[in-house]
């Protein structure tokens, strides 16, 4: 029996559905239903219940009244619309801590430290702690809740695929470091549209191989 890790039990189940739905393990049209789905992971219903509810609002499943979901799946668009949100979003918020700040220290140690990172799941922390690190320095919290919202969502996925891109992903971190410091606007807006749309060509290839078996 699988077990889940008892820490965002909700968002770690969201995780392990959202990749079975992407990788179409879970078929188009297959219902779901919480009691199976907890009893497969040994913890209660609540958190079950709860990532139903994040699926829906991503458009992979539609909850039914009787605690079942069926599974709409994922579309092209559905990631298309995904990354080019966030690069509106990441770009903005990324300005926003640039020019509110002097000191980025912080982020550069983050930078150095992560260059002596091998394992890929403990990339996907530091990868994830960068990023957040830059939305709590906008001092924007409407912007900073909906980017993480996005990012417990299809951007999860990108965790997948992080073993042929630590060392782009942390190149790219250090250029937006260094655009961040130099007020460099116009860099900041590049850097952060590449390193977003690098992330979303890796997620789409992995989508066609889906679809193409």
């Amino acid at each position: 029996m699988d077990h889940i890790v008892q820490t965002s039990i909700r968002d770690q189940v969201a995780l392990k559905l959202r990749y079975e739905i992407f990788s179409r393990k879970l078929a188009i049209g297959e219902q779901l239903r919480q009691e199976t789905i907890a009893s497969r992971y040994n913890i209660s219903r609540m958190p079950v219940r709860e990532a139903f509810l994040l699926l829906e609002a991503e458009g992979f499943i539609q909850i039914q009244n009787n605690k079942r979901a069926i599974v709409v799946g994922v579309t092209r668009k559905i990631l298309e619309d995904h990354f080019a949100t966030r690069i509106l979003l990441e770009t903005e918020i990324t300005l926003q801590a640039a020019l509110a700040n002097e000191d980025f220290s912080s982020l550069q140690k983050m930078v150095d430290d992560a260059r002596h990172i091998t394992d890929k799941q403990a990339y996907v922390l530091a990868n994830e702690a960068f990023h957040r690190k830059i939305w709590d320095m906008s001092n924007n919290l409407a912007l900073s809740s909906t980017c993480g919202y996005l990012w417990r969502g299809i951007t999860s996925l990108t965790l997948l695929f992080f073993d042929d891109q630590m060392k782009r992903s942390i190149d790219e971190h250090q250029a937006m470091v260094d655009a961040m410091k130099s007020k460099d606007t116009s860099a900041i807006v590049s850097i952060v549209y590449h390193h977003i749309e690098t992330t979303k060509a890796s997620i789409l290839t992995h989508f066609q191989k889906t679809i193409t078996g």
